[in-house]
């Protein structure tokens, strides 16, 4: 399907499916881990890409639907992007660990109400 055709609903499914990946990614991984593995960091790193290109083309109405911080996930997005050389592997786990529960929520909530 092209991105012309696709709707909020595929692009807010698809950062679930982001999340979840990266929730699977993690699943019995330590901080150590994840700093030792380029691997794992870069799978990570790919997943937070498409959540912040996903939420790039949600539409601005459904956008206003949540509290969620979009302007913060599409720039964790640039920065992975364009910035590769400065993004912070102690950042990424913290999102990882600590954000990506709650967004997922929020995005769940919004689903409910499409």
């Amino acid at each position: 399907m092209t991105k012309d055709k696709r709707t909020d609903r595929q692009y807010l499914l698809d950062i679930i499916d982001a999340v979840d990946s990266v929730s699977d990614f993690l699943k019995n991984q330590s901080r150590k881990n994840f700093e030792a593995s380029y691997l794992l960091q870069s799978a990570v790193i790919r997943q937070f890409e498409i959540i912040g290109e996903a939420a790039s083309r949600i539409t601005i109405p459904t956008k206003m639907k949540s509290d969620i911080n979009w302007q913060d996930v599409i720039g964790m997005r640039h920065k992975m992007i364009h910035d590769y050389f400065e993004v912070s592997i102690d950042v990424t786990w913290d999102t990882a660990a600590n954000d990506l529960v709650n967004l997922k929520s929020q995005i769940e909530k919004i689903l409910s109400e499409l």
